[in-house]
């Protein structure tokens, strides 16, 4: 099943064109998570199998990389994936047809068209640092992914910092670039505001850091 609205072009998802989802798992999960951003995809495939449930929606799920490879605890997961990406939405679908993912096309800056308290798990891993504005004004997607998730549930994901000091060389100059082009809009992103805006959204998280990536974890109750 899919379900589409009309969005307009936006540089930050747009970018995502079938090319590059064809290179992006050996380009960016295994060169620019490894040597740029120093967080190897293992650490957050990790991060799936620990709290991937059996009614899963995934925020911007790129290649489907992560949820093709992660452990569920049952056998038919209800997999719905998300993005304003169509392109996206067909690749990730593909890779995961054994599944039979619903998809949903949609821009989560605004009201989304799924059901409140459903969702034992949200996923979103790369995708607060592709959203446009400061971190405060991303505040209002967490708050809305917060509504989709059941009392138990657990909003799980990765973003990389545009204020790190673990920031290389080379890994400012990439940085740059993708928020020039609108790929990235993370230039003011740092752990505190990360830390103050899950606080204000979610009852608990946690945090931690691997090289420039913030991979966190938060619950309602």
């Amino acid at each position: 099943m899919t379900t589409t609205t009309e969005l307009p072009p936006d540089a930050g998802w747009a970018a995502y064109s079938p090319a590059l989802l064809r290179a992006y798992d050996a380009v960016v999960l295994g060169v620019s998570n490894r040597v740029l951003w120093r967080c190897p995809a293992g650490t957050l495939r990790e991060q799936y199998d620990a709290f991937v449930s059996s009614v899963h929606l995934d925020v911007g799920p790129g290649t489907g990389y992560f949820l093709d490879r992660c452990t569920f605890s049952v056998a038919n997961p209800q997999i719905t994936l998300l993005d304003a990406n169509p392109d996206v939405l067909a690749y990730a679908a593909k890779r995961l047809a054994r599944y039979g993912p619903t998809t949903v096309q949609a821009d989560i800056r605004k009201p989304l068209p799924l059901p409140e308290r459903h969702f034992e798990s949200i996923g979103m891993g790369y995708v607060l640092h592709c959203l446009p504005g400061a971190m405060s004004t991303k505040r209002t997607v967490l708050a809305n992914l917060a509504t989709l998730l059941r009392s138990n549930g657990v909003l799980f994901g990765s973003t990389i910092l545009g204020r790190s000091p673990a920031h290389t060389r080379g890994s400012k100059v990439v940085q740059r670039l993708y928020n020039r082009r609108g790929i990235f809009a993370n230039v003011d992103d740092d752990l505190d505001t990360l830390r103050s805006v899950l606080g204000s959204v979610f009852a608990r998280h946690e945090l931690a850091i691997h090289g420039t990536v913030a991979v966190f974890a938060a619950r309602v109750s």
